[in-house]
């Protein structure tokens, strides 16, 4: 059985040298090569990657394709970087704007431990070929706990390196930990706000590891878009459009013939009856109305991030052609729903417009970090039985105690 060729010996090592200098300039790049890459036996070809490489090399001797190839299987079989680092070399002098070449370069400068060098050139591939991108950022999430990592993202920031937003949004939907995504957001907040879809991906993360004051920071402090009527509750007057942020206002989606009710803001002067409320009221209010089904909750919710301490939650509600079995009111829980707040004795007040107001005082303790305001309809036996008419809501509010 013919000997598979010696990729490791002086002499190959040798001539790749010399093959990587001359093969760009001429094509007498095949006389270097098929006096030291001699022909591999044919029954090898098709299973050594190593073995077949030489040979499209010995066929195609100014293809990159077939360097990279051998390159790849000398690490493999080998593991001699030396030879591999020839190997790719003579890629980079034939093809050096081939993006599989320029990616080549860039892992080998990582495997030799130049992280500077290897971060660099895969943020600079990730400008240069849009294309290949996402290999760029998995290259560079790599080794972003490199020590040399710190230097390069803050040199990238200051010099305004075109796609941070894109980097950051990829980093977070490919799952890195929050820590590390604060890491990256942090500085970069000193030069630029934050995309909003990267805002709502972190600081949904954020939400979702029970991590509310450190998603409401980004909230506010990282949004082109900075939020309006900001407080304990936001939007509580309900005169902004709701947007789905982080802080904003969540409804049920389903519709009322799925969740036995539909809800969504309106103004107040189309939904008045019999005269009570004029139609020329533009005042916007939350409508819910429930058609008779067995409910389905939520129905509609807000994330807080409340300090420790005692609040006053107040809102002005009101019943048109209800028929409620259970009461329809808002309470407060811990996020997570380790601990629960004190809840204390709701106080109702009826108002000469037919509106009612009511206050609660919630106190909450040390351990709740993050809380929801969450809207309450009854008991489970009264869910089964369903509700019908409709109840507005306006002028939400959580206020600290003085």
């Amino acid at each position: 059985m013919s000997q598979r060729p010696d990729q490791t010996s002086p002499r190959l090592s040798a001539a790749l040298s010399i093959t990587a200098l001359v093969v760009a300039a001429t094509a007498a790049a095949w006389g270097l090569t098929t006096g030291i890459l001699q022909s591999p036996p044919a029954n090898l070809v098709d299973k050594d990657p190593a073995t077949g490489a030489i040979s499209y090399i010995l066929r195609r001797p100014l293809d990159p394709v077939g360097w990279l190839s051998w390159a790849g299987a000398t690490r493999l079989f080998t593991k001699d970087p030396l030879v591999a680092a020839q190997a790719i070399q003579a890629a980079t002098i034939l093809g050096p704007a081939d993006p599989q070449v320029l990616k080549a370069r860039t892992l080998l400068a990582f495997q030799q431990g130049n992280v500077d060098a290897g971060l660099n050139q895969a943020a600079d591939l990730a400008v240069t070929l849009p294309a290949e991108r996402n290999d760029a950022f998995a290259m560079l999430r790599a080794h972003s706990a490199n020590p040399e990592w710190t230097k390069f993202w803050n040199a990238r920031l200051a010099t305004g390196w075109p796609p941070v937003d894109a980097f950051l949004l990829y980093a977070c939907q490919r799952g890195a930990s929050l820590s590390t995504l604060f890491s990256l957001v942090q500085p970069a907040l000193s030069i630029q706000p934050l995309n909003d879809a990267i805002v709502t991906c972190i600081g949904s993360q954020a939400i979702n590891e029970g991590q509310l004051p450190a998603a409401y920071w980004l909230w506010v402090n990282a949004m082109r878009t900075t939020p309006k009527s900001l407080g304990n509750v936001f939007n509580g007057d309900f005169e902004h459009a709701v947007t789905g942020g982080l802080f904003d206002w969540r409804f049920a989606a389903g519709g009322e013939y799925r969740e036995g009710f539909s809800v969504g803001l309106t103004r107040e002067g189309s939904v008045g009856t019999r005269g009570t409320t004029p139609a020329s009221n533009n005042n916007t209010v939350l409508s819910i109305r429930f058609n008779g089904r067995a409910l389905k909750l939520p129905i509609a919710q807000q994330y807080l991030a409340l300090q420790p301490g005692s609040y006053v939650l107040a809102y002005r509600s009101r019943q048109l052609g209800a028929s409620l079995p259970g009461t329809v009111t808002w309470t407060v829980r811990c996020v997570p729903a380790n601990l629960r707040p004190t809840i204390g004795t709701a106080k109702s007040e009826a108002l000469p417009d037919g509106w009612t107001s009511r206050v609660v005082e919630v106190t909450v303790p040390d351990a709740c970090t993050g809380q929801l305001l969450d809207l309450e309809a009854g008991d489970r036996l009264q869910l089964l039985q369903g509700f019908r008419g409709t109840v507005l809501f306006d002028d939400i509010s959580m206020k600290r105690k003085s």
